[in-house]
């Protein structure tokens, strides 16, 4: 199989891509990201990288995406390039959303309707779409209700996809993450905003306390490992799936920040907002912040996330090994 996942360089993609390759011996991928490959995701998928071609590209230029996907010929598209969500930027630069997250998406769409080649796209979206719903427990009927630039754009993005399904006949399969942590997780242009599972594990590295605000120890959330959704969106991808529905890839329960410090084997000492690490609000495990049934993952990709605990351990020993990662405490 053949295939072109944008993003590359990323985080869940970079963990995707190393999926895909050990999964399938006669796989080729070709990377799209708008930075060179540096030597943490060379590292990462080690001697599975003769199988991988980069390319620098830049998902707003319509024309070096179109050059992109006939210099591949992928059967299969994963398209994970995005900008995820912080309160400075999209204050900032609001319309970075919007290029990325739809302009690019469709700039990808596109593309892949007019290759001969190219049966499915994998759209990686987000529970961001469910933004400020009152629901605790968010399935994939749940009406979106985004209340961010990134959950608005991830809604269109969705919207956009579902209509080339219908008009191309292309299969254009969505995944919705939930709260990510996990190898490859790393400050870059398109993640300002780490997962409080980072701040654990760079806790757990450097030997100290973790600093959090006093609500966040009464809060809780639906965490899951990067690898553990690679293996659900390897599926997605290669087809193990209805056509063009909606999937929620997700753990499926609450678990509490104080089982999570336990999981990382990290305390925490209570310090204000403005010095914390993670600010959780308990009042709030609603909508974006709530658990993601994940029931239909569950049963047509004959998928289930590991326990968390293991999930965790996997991380943690991962961390160990890259401590440069979290050498400048971010």
């Amino acid at each position: 199989m053949r295939y072109l996942v944008t993003g590359a360089r990323g985080f869940v993609m970079s963990v995707l891509v190393r999926e895909l390759l050990t999964a399938e011996p006669d796989a080729f991928v070709t990377a799209l990201d708008l930075h060179e490959p540096d030597e943490v995701l060379t590292r990462h998928l080690g001697e599975h990288g003769e199988r991988v071609r980069y390319l620098r590209t830049d998902v707003t230029d319509s024309g070096a995406v179109t050059d992109a996907v006939a210099a591949g010929a992928p059967d299969v598209i994963v398209h994970g390039a995005t900008v995820t969500h912080d309160a400075l930027t999209e204050r900032r630069d609001p319309a970075r959303f919007v290029r990325v997250n739809v302009t690019g998406m469709t700039h990808v769409l596109d593309a892949a309707r007019r290759a001969g080649s190219v049966r499915r796209v994998l759209l990686v979206s987000s529970g961001a779409v469910y933004g400020s719903s009152p629901q605790r427990l968010l399935t994939e009927e749940t009406p979106p209700a985004p209340d961010e630039m990134y959950g608005v754009t991830k809604v269109t993005g969705e919207l956009v996809a579902q209509r080339f399904s219908e008009l191309y006949g292309l299969q254009v399969p969505i995944a919705r993450l939930t709260k990510m942590f996990g190898p490859m997780e790393r400050p870059s242009s398109g993640r300002a905003v780490m997962s409080l599972p980072y701040h654990l594990a760079a806790a757990a590295v450097r030997g100290r306390e973790v600093g959090l605000t006093e609500r966040t120890l009464q809060a809780g959330g639906d965490w899951l490992s990067a690898t553990d959704a690679a293996r659900a969106l390897s599926r997605l991808a290669g087809g193990e799936s209805e056509g063009s529905r909606t999937y929620n890839i997700s753990s499926g329960v609450r678990t509490t920040v104080t089982d999570l410090l336990a999981h990382f084997g990290v305390e925490a000492r209570t310090v204000p907002a403005e010095q914390a690490d993670a600010d959780m609000d308990p009042a709030a495990e609603n909508g974006k912040n709530g658990v993601y049934a994940a029931d239909r993952a569950w049963d047509e990709l004959s998928w289930k996330p590991a326990d968390l605990a293991q999930q965790a351990g996997e991380y943690l020993a991962w961390a160990r090994q890259h401590p440069d990662i979290f050498a400048d405490g971010r």
